[in-house]
Parts: C-alpha cells; sequence; structure tokens
C-alpha cells in the first residue's frame, strides 16, 4: 500500500493525495493539539511533511525505511518541534506509536526545515498552474506531457515554468529569513 501511494503523490494523483491525507493528518492534528498547537498548524505542518517528501521523490533518491504513516508523522513532529524552539514554546511529548528507530535520513529531511519552510511559504504563494507546473517539473515531467496535460503548448509551458521558477526565487530572495539563512552558513 505506502508503495501505491508513494507513486501516487509523485504522480500527482489527488486521489493519492487524499488517502495520504486521510491516513496521516487526523494523528498528526491530534499530536499537535496536544502540543500548543492548533489544528490549523497540523494542517501547515503536514503540508511542509507532504511537500519535503514530495520534493524527495522527485529527486528519485528516496528510500522508505519505516511506514509512510511513521515516516510522515515523524517529519510532522520533527517540523512542529522546531517551530515550538524557534518560538521557545513548551516542552513536547512523545508522539504515540512512531517508531523512533527508523531510519536516520528521516533526520536529512529535517535538517533544512527552515529552508524548507521558506520555500514551501513562498512556493504555496504562486498560483495553482505554477505551483502543478513546477510540481511536474521538479517530478521530471517532460515538457510536452505537461503540455498534453494542460491543453496547451510546450513552448507556453517552458514559458510558465520559467517565469514561476523565477517568481518562486524572487519570493524567497526578498524573505529576511533567506537573508538570515544565507547569512548563517
Amino acid at each position: 500500500m505506502d508503495t501505491a501511494l508513494l507513486e501516487a503523490l509523485s504522480q500527482g494523483d489527488s486521489a493519492g493525495t487524499k488517502k495520504v491525507y486521510d491516513l496521516v493528518l487526523p494523528s498528526v492534528i491530534a499530536w499537535v493539539r496536544e502540543n500548543n498547537g492548533s489544528e490549523e498548524d497540523a494542517r501547515d505542518v503536514f503540508q511542509e511533511a507532504l511537500m519535503a517528501l514530495y520534493i524527495k521523490l522527485g529527486k528519485g533518491d528516496f528510500e522508505l525505511t519505516c511506514t509512510l504513516k511513521s515516516f510522515l508523522r515523524i517529519v510532522c513532529r520533527n517540523l512542529w518541534r522546531t517551530r515550538l524552539r524557534d518560538s521557545k514554546a513548551n516542552q513536547t511529548s512523545p508522539l504515540d506509536g512512531v517508531e523512533d528507530t527508523a531510519d536516520h535520513s528521516i533526520g536529512d529531511v529535517i535538517t533544512a526545515s527552515d529552508r524548507q519552510r521558506l520555500f514551501i511559504k513562498h512556493f504555496n504563494r504562486l498560483g495553482d498552474e505554477c505551483r502543478q507546473v513546477l510540481r511536474w517539473f521538479f517530478n521530471k515531467i517532460p515538457f510536452a506531457q505537461i503540455a498534453v496535460r494542460l491543453n496547451t503548448s510546450e513552448g507556453y509551458i517552458k514559458k510558465k515554468k520559467f517565469m514561476c521558477k523565477e517568481r518562486l526565487i524572487h519570493g524567497i530572495q526578498q524573505d529576511p529569513l533567506f537573508s538570515e539563512l544565507t547569512n548563517s552558513d
């Protein structure tokens, strides 16, 4: 089942994405609420975790070493702890039922959480079509295939990808957090 869900996510399949939401989001909402957050906070963190997974899937080097549910819950837990730490909130409790012995490569997804948050913040500000074109581009779907999916020309898709990517980069570079991150390296 996890393999099918990962495939659905990498293909941008909305039915598969909904299954992932239905499978994992309720437990993330419950845990974030128990740890000084709201449902909206949980949804934001879950969206970030999905984007991190989506990016990893697009790179083609992702290997799931635990259940998909556990993986996403661990990522969400770590993202939320980072937010709490950054806001100097209270200590969090353990996430029940999560395999803490999961492969340490999960930490690799989290190590750049500030950068991911910055990327996701500005990615989500793009329009729906920009986000979809960039998702497909990140997943290495050929321009010709994207053009067919959107019922337009390959030239338009190339131009759209360029414009969307430029807007994303510009938004990120104008964010004060970008200066902090680049100055701290």
